[in-house]
């Protein structure tokens, strides 16, 4: 049995529905305050329990042979408060649970290493998750990704990547993303003009969630050869400004490029992290995606996929397509 731990979001959702397509027998791990319902659709056993409540996760591991653990609150839901310490510290005790009913294979879905120890609270804790996982877990294999493309485009002033999207991050209800989702995310669509991190030059292998998910599909069913990590990237490297130019290619519309500067970002960040942790993660990894590469190649990807990973003009162009 394959357990899903965040199945209910947007990556973990599209994980469970190609286990539960082709026949897998999957388990899914649901809070006890989230509505099980349209994952329970999928014909899937709910297992319940909260990685910020360790306690709930005594029977998770119960017959399971592999984990796919994709579980964060980097976007919490309405009326919820990230605490990425109670989640790392859950993730230990899910870690220690599996080791101890012997199952074979965690897959942890974190984030670029570059992108851990830059002040970003879920990437840091990402880190400390990593770290606890090696030492009292399972067999890992760490799955790293570049920057998911129904999560980071929007923020260039577009609508357009959300559209269609089951389970949507970006639509939990969480203040900022709702704010965001009013104001600056509809820049491009209404104005042509696109909002780049910083200077817009650092380069991304930017990957769409699909692929991540036939990725991990693929390794959680024993497609791919095991190893201690999986980098992800998509077919090309991209800077925000190449991805503008992208984004007028397919609108056919002539985009203006408008730097966002860093430092409100970095002072956001810093300001918020005890009021609003969930908005310090956002305006962190806002910061270093601007000032940092994540130039993953594509190799990973293609062994696992078996084909050529999505590109963003065919991804933009495929949901433009959509509605």
């Amino acid at each position: 049995m394959i357990l899903v731990v965040g199945a209910t979001g947007q990556l973990g959702f599209a994980v469970v529905r190609r286990l539960a397509e082709r026949g897998e027998e999957v388990a899914a791990l649901v809070r006890p305050s989230t509505d099980p319902q349209t994952v329970a659709a999928l014909g899937v056993r709910i297992v319940t329990g909260d990685l910020q409540h360790p306690r709930s996760l005594a029977s998770a591991c119960d017959g399971v042979e592999t984990i796919v653990a994709t579980a964060n609150i980097i976007v919490p839901r309405r009326g919820e408060r990230a605490d990425f310490d109670a989640i790392a510290s859950g993730y230990e005790e899910l870690g220690r649970l599996a080791r101890a009913a012997g199952v074979g294979r965690l897959l942890f879905m974190s984030v670029p290493r570059q992108l851990i120890g830059g002040g970003a609270l879920d990437f840091d804790a990402k880190g400390r998750i990593e770290e606890r996982l090696q030492a009292n877990g399972p067999p890992l294999t760490i799955v790293r990704s570049s920057l998911f493309m129904e999560l980071w485009l929007p923020w260039l002033g577009s609508r357009l990547p959300m559209r269609g999207a089951d389970q949507a991050t970006l639509e939990r209800g969480f203040w900022l993303t709702r704010l965001a989702g009013a104001t600056s995310q509809r820049t491009l669509d209404r104005f042509g003009l696109a909002l780049t991190p910083g200077r817009g030059s650092a380069r991304h292998a930017f990957i769409a969630l699909d692929d991540v998910a036939d990725a991990l599909l693929a390794t959680a069913t024993g497609g791919g050869v095991l190893s201690e990590e999986i980098r992800l990237g998509g077919p090309e490297i991209l800077s925000w400004r190449d991805v503008a130019d992208v984004y007028g290619r397919v609108l056919g519309v002539r985009i203006r490029t408008i730097p966002q500067p860093t430092a409100p970002f970095k002072a956001l960040s810093s300001a918020a992290r005890r009021i609003s942790p969930a908005a310090s993660q956002i305006f962190g990894a806002q910061t270093l995606v601007a000032t940092i590469d994540t130039e993953y190649p594509p190799d990973d990807a293609r062994r696992l996929l078996g084909r050529e990973p999505t590109s963003v003009e065919a991804f933009l162009r495929a949901r433009q397509a959509s509605g």
